[in-house]
């Protein structure tokens, strides 16, 4: 059962437990329904036994003589008793609603009406509260009621009713519930499966747009079912994002791996030239240590190239690993400047605009590559004879507690034009290749990169601003954390 039921769909279980509960419940309604109907109808006809009998009792009189004069309604009925007459008014209900009342004398002796059960005379009057009896077979009700008056001693009246009347009320009273809370639950079995089929078919939309994007790989397609809010378009919503991002990802890691071996191709082709002239063309000691020097040259450019590439794997792996430790961001900052101005490159000057005293918990050597890549990258991209300032302050308008680290590294280089800002994350991407070469960066791309991925691994964030022709920009916060 278990077995089976796990390899029903969630519609199906969802069908079947609303149907079964809802037959359940229609069931314990009918059977209390008429556990109450049976209980209030049986009071009910007592009660009505009772009162018919209460109510004849008042029809009955007594005269000693019928007088000439004396008013007579029609219908109504003497008979003779003792010495004078009982005068049954036409009111008297001898059957109503199945309810027989007769009239008795003190013997036991039938006077007025008809009574369906034949009852000792040793039992007269004890039925002075509902009773029961059986009579052929068949239950019936009794109440006995003793008149009283001037000259109607030893008289009294007997009702008797069939319980099978009580049945036959009870049966039209809960007929009606018998055959329409089945119906109505038939109607909300197939209303909730109307419901059910329309709720889950958007489930099985995604699930065919799912296979049919794995099977065919294309991940630009999207799923669609139409406009709505509720959780399963918010599902939808979340499977869109999702493809967006794998989609970035995938074309990033096309465009990576393309990239890569466009970089690792020109290297390698310079070293085997170098190797082959080496081997069949160079004449001398001097053009051996010349080709020998090209080989070093591309081979380190390449073994830069895989370090970086091996510490991005690292990073999107996360297996780089992050010590953060409490240190004095303005001192380390310091350290890195004063190594930065040591090299001097194009005659370009940095100078160095450090708050003292900004204390945080981040990692020293994540933290010092972020620096010396924005400071290199800087260098490669200045003006001959420029400058690069980098500051460092603090600032506590941003509302968060601690405070905020502000490093910024400006030139006074090429600059960037407004479409290419975006693009400058992206690994490989260099925004004037021969501008790299003339200032003598020989860069590979890989820099601003590596700069954004520390940032979001130090919990900051990374800005640019730039001006084509006049300088660039680049600012980094850091939350302070003590």
């Amino acid at each position: 059962m278990k077995s089976s039921m796990k390899n029903l769909t969630i519609q199906k279980k969802i069908i079947i437990w609303f149907s079964v509960t809802l037959i359940v419940i229609v069931a314990l309604m009918n059977t209390l329904t008429f556990a109450i109907a049976n209980l209030v109808l049986d009071e009910d006809v007592k009660e009505r036994l009772m009162n018919t009998v209460a109510s004849n009792v008042e029809e009955i009189e007594y005269f000693n003589r019928l007088d000439a004069g004396m008013e007579r309604e029609q219908g109504d009925q003497f008979l003779r008793y003792n010495e004078g007459w009982l005068e049954i008014d036409d009111d008297f209900c001898d059957f109503f609603e199945g309810i027989c009342t007769a009239l008795y004398d003190e013997n036991g002796n039938l006077l007025y009406g008809e009574s369906p059960v034949k009852i000792s005379r040793s039992k007269a009057l004890t039925f002075t509260t509902v009773g029961k009896v059986d009579y052929k077979g068949e239950k019936y009700y009794v109440y006995d009621r003793k008149l009283t008056g001037d000259n109607l001693e030893g008289l009294w009246l007997r009702g008797v009713v069939s319980k099978n009347e009580r049945i036959n009320i009870l049966y039209n009273t809960v007929r009606l519930s018998f055959w329409l809370l089945p119906l109505l639950a038939l109607l909300a079995i197939l209303g909730g499966y109307a419901i059910t089929r329309r709720s889950f078919l958007p489930v099985e939309q995604i699930a065919r747009a799912a296979e049919e994007i794995g099977e065919s790989g294309d991940l630009s397609r999207r799923l669609d079912i139409g406009q709505g809010k509720d959780e399963l378009h918010r599902l939808v919503d979340a499977f869109n994002g999702m493809f967006d991002r794998l989609e970035k990802s995938f074309e990033a890691e096309r465009q990576f791996t393309s990239d890569a071996s466009h970089e690792l191709r020109t290297p390698t082709a310079v070293i085997m030239a170098q190797a082959e002239y080496g081997l069949e063309l160079a004449d001398s000691e001097e053009e051996y240590r010349e080709a020998l020097e090209v080989i070093k040259r591309q081979s380190e450019r390449m073994n830069d190239l895989i370090n970086r590439l091996l510490f991005f794997t690292r990073l999107d792996q996360g297996t780089e690993p992050v010590n953060m430790e409490e240190l004095d961001l303005s001192s380390l900052t310091a350290d890195i400047c004063a190594e930065q101005q040591m090299i001097n490159c194009n005659d370009i000057t940095l100078s160095a605009d450090i708050e003292e005293g900004i204390m945080t918990v981040t990692d020293r050597n994540l933290y010092a590559r972020l620096l010396n890549n924005l400071c290199s990258n800087a260098y490669k991209y200045g003006k001959p004879h420029g400058t690069i300032k980098v500051s460092l302050k603090k600032s506590d308008s941003d509302g968060v507690d601690g405070g905020v680290a502000i490093l910024s590294v400006a030139d006074d280089g090429i600059g960037i034009s407004r479409e290419n800002l975006e693009k400058i994350w992206n690994r490989f991407y260099q925004v004037e290749p021969s501008r790299s070469e003339e200032t003598g960066g020989g860069g590979i791309g890989l820099g601003l990169s590596m700069v954004k991925q520390i940032a979001t691994l130090l919990g900051g964030d990374i800005s640019v601003e730039s001006t084509p022709g006049e300088g660039t920009v680049f600012t980094f916060r850091l939350k302070l954390k003590k």
